[in-house]
C-alpha cells in the first residue's frame, strides 16, 4: 500500500504522486521540487496526468515481455485513456468535468480517488476524500443498509460509535424507511444511490468526488441533493463532479473542464466550457438538418437602422472561420432595445460572415438567467434550416424573433454561428453580447417560476 493512503485510497494532506514514462516508454524520475508543491492553495492539482492501457496486457502480453519478445513499458499501440491532463481546483471550489462517453472522465476520478494508478504525470489531493464512483461500490450486497453504513465509516477511518451517532441523520436523508434493515442486494439503483450519497455527505469530507451518481433517483431527491451540495460548498468543501447534466454544471460549478479522447479541450468558466462543448457537439449531431438555398438565392434583407450592439469588448470563443460580424437586439417594431416587459416580442439579428468557404452554416442565440441557466436557446440548426454554403467573404443576415415570457429580471444574450462537420468544424461564439432587461407592470400577472407557459384554467360545477 502506498504511504499516505489508507485502504480506500484516501489521500493524506499534501501527498504528491509521481508517475511517468519517457517517450520511449521507459520510466523516468520526476523532479522532487514539482510545481505541484507550490500550489499550496489547491485542494486538487494534476500536471501531465496520463493513463494508458496496453492491448497486450493479458497473460500472453506479460509472458512475451518476460521473455524479452516485446519492450517493457512500450506504449506502442497503447490505448490512451488520459493524455497530458493538467488542472488545479481551489479549496471550496465546485469543478465540473464534461465530455462524451469514453473521454476519460471516470478514469480521471478513479486516479484522484486513489483507486487507479496513472502511467504518467503527477497529482496531489489534499484533505479527506469521499468518492461516489461506481454505484454501490464499497457496499456488500449481503449486508443490510445499516451494516453497510457502519462499514463505510470504518473504511473511511471513522469509529463505529461515531457512525452510530450519525446514523439517524444518514437514515433521515436517505429516506428509504425499513429497507435500511434489508440486504442491499434487494435495493433498486435509486435506493442504493440514496444511501451512498447520505453516507458521503455525513462524514464531513474536505473533497467530495462524484461520478454521475446524481443522475440516478427521482427529481425530488435530486433537488434535495443539490441543496445539500450547495451547503457543503458554502461551508468550504471542494466538489469535483463528472456529469452529462450540463444544467447541473452551469448551476453548481464555478469552473469546468471538457475532456475529449483523453485530452483537455477546454478549461475555464463553467458557462464558457459548456458553450464550447455544446457548440462542438451540435456540429457533430446527426439531426440531418435540411439546408436552405445558397446565399445567391436568398431574398435580400435590409440591415436594421438601429445602432448595432458593441461586440468589440465581448469575450469570444471559436476559431472564426465564420464570425458574428454585427448584431442587433431590437423590439418588435425594429427599434433598438432599451428594456422589455414580460410578454414582449424581441428580435436578435445576426450578420454572419465567412472568412473561408464553408457549408452547413448555422446561427443562433441563448438567453441565460443570473444563475447561468439557459432559459431559451434556438437557431438555424434547431429549426433544421442550415445555410447550404457561404463562400469566403460572403455574409448572411439571420433574424430570430422570440417572446419574453420570462420572470422579471436581467438576462444575458449570447450569440453564435458555426459551420462544417466533424473534420472541418468552425464556429464563433460571442459571450454576453447584451443584457436583456425584463420588467413587469402592476397590472400584469406575476410570473411564478423561470418562465410563463401558455395555459388555460376552467372552473365548473361537478355533474
Amino acid at each position: 500500500m502506498l504511504p499516505g493512503l489508507n485502504r480506500r485510497g484516501i489521500h493524506a494532506n499534501g501527498l504528491i504522486h509521481n508517475h511517468g514514462t519517457s517517450s520511449l516508454g521507459r520510466p523516468y524520475a520526476m523532479n522532487a521540487t514539482s510545481s505541484l508543491l507550490t500550489v499550496q492553495a489547491a485542494a486538487v492539482a494534476a500536471v501531465g496526468l496520463g493513463k494508458s492501457y496496453s492491448p497486450h496486457s493479458g497473460f500472453l502480453g506479460h509472458l512475451s515481455r518476460g521473455l524479452g519478445l516485446s519492450r517493457s513499458g512500450s506504449i506502442d499501440g497503447a490505448n490512451l485513456a488520459l493524455n497530458d491532463v493538467s488542472f488545479e481546483i481551489a479549496r471550496g471550489e465546485a469543478f465540473g468535468v464534461i465530455g462524451r462517453n469514453g473521454a476519460g472522465k471516470s478514469t480521471l476520478l478513479q486516479i484522484l480517488a486513489g483507486t487507479l494508478q496513472p502511467t504518467a504525470g503527477e497529482f496531489a489531493v489534499r484533505g479527506r476524500v469521499t468518492a461516489l464512483l461506481e454505484l454501490g461500490s464499497g457496499f456488500n450486497p449481503e449486508f443490510t443498509g445499516r451494516e453497510n453504513i457502519l462499514l463505510s465509516g470504518a473504511i473511511l477511518g471513522i469509529s463505529r460509535s461515531e457512525m452510530e451517532r450519525r446514523f439517524d441523520s444518514i437514515a433521515a436523508f436517505a429516506d428509504i424507511g425499513d429497507f435500511l434493515e434489508q440486504p442491499v442486494k434487494t435495493y433498486s439503483t435509486g435506493m442504493m444511490m440514496r444511501v451512498a450519497f447520505a453516507v458521503a455527505i455525513s462524514v464531513e469530507p474536505d473533497i467530495l468526488i462524484i461520478d454521475e451518481a446524481l443522475s440516478v433517483g427521482d427529481i425530488v431527491f435530486q433537488q434535495k441533493c443539490s441543496r445539500r451540495l450547495r451547503e457543503l460548498i458554502d461551508s468550504g468543501v471542494t466538489l469535483l463532479v463528472v456529469t452529462h447534466d450540463l444544467s447541473f454544471v452551469l448551476s453548481m460549478c464555478r469552473r469546468a473542464m471538457w475532456l475529449d479522447r483523453g485530452r483537455v479541450r477546454f478549461i475555464g468558466e463553467a458557462g464558457a466550457c459548456v458553450r464550447e462543448y455544446v457548440t462542438a457537439m451540435s456540429a457533430l449531431a446527426g439531426n440531418t438538418p435540411v439546408p436552405i438555398a445558397d446565399t445567391a438565392k436568398l431574398a435580400d434583407a435590409k440591415l436594421p437602422d438601429a445602432t448595432p450592439l458593441g461586440l468589440a469588448g465581448c469575450e469570444r470563443l471559436g476559431d472564426g472561420g465564420v464570425r458574428v460580424e454585427k448584431a442587433w437586439l431590437l423590439h418588435a417594431d425594429g427599434t433598438a432595445a432599451g428594456g422589455f416587459r414580460v410578454g414582449d416580442w424581441a428580435q436578435a439579428v445576426v450578420l454572419v460572415r465567412a472568412s473561408r468557404d464553408v457549408s452547413g452554416v448555422s446561427a443562433g442565440c441563448e438567453l441565460r438567467n443570473r444563475h447561468g441557466q439557459v432559459v431559451f436557446a434556438t437557431g438555424l440548426r434547431v429549426a433544421r434550416r442550415l445555410i447550404a454554403t457561404l463562400s469566403a467573404g460572403d455574409s448572411a443576415l439571420v433574424t430570430i424573433r422570440f417572446r419574453l415570457e420570462l420572470q422579471p429580471g436581467q438576462y444575458t444574450l449570447d450569440l453564435g454561428c458555426g459551420a462544417g462537420g466533424d473534420s472541418d468544424n468552425t464556429w464563433d461564439r460571442v459571450l454576453n453580447a447584451a443584457v436583456v432587461e425584463v420588467a413587469t407592470t402592476p397590472e400584469q400577472e406575476v410570473v411564478h417560476g423561470l418562465v410563463r407557459l401558455p395555459y388555460e384554467i376552467s372552473v365548473g360545477r361537478p355533474a
